[in-house]
């Protein structure tokens, strides 16, 4: 819950007294949910008709 509420690694590491490595080992589970949605973030995105024109055009 706090490496989702953001909280950096080396000071969950330091309270639980546990490696960063095992941290990340066994809790950066991937989300493409989530992280879609933090990479997006303040990106104009294009409808995929006006992305994809190019395709239909010779």
């Amino acid at each position: 819950m706090r490496l989702k509420a953001g909280v950096p690694v080396s000071v969950i590491a330091a309270n639980t007294d546990t490696s960063m490595k095992y941290i990340q080992e066994h809790y950066f589970h991937y989300r493409a949910d989530e992280s879609t949605e933090i990479l997006g973030k303040g990106r104009k995105i294009k409808p995929a008709e006006e992305s994809l024109r190019w395709i239909g055009s010779n």
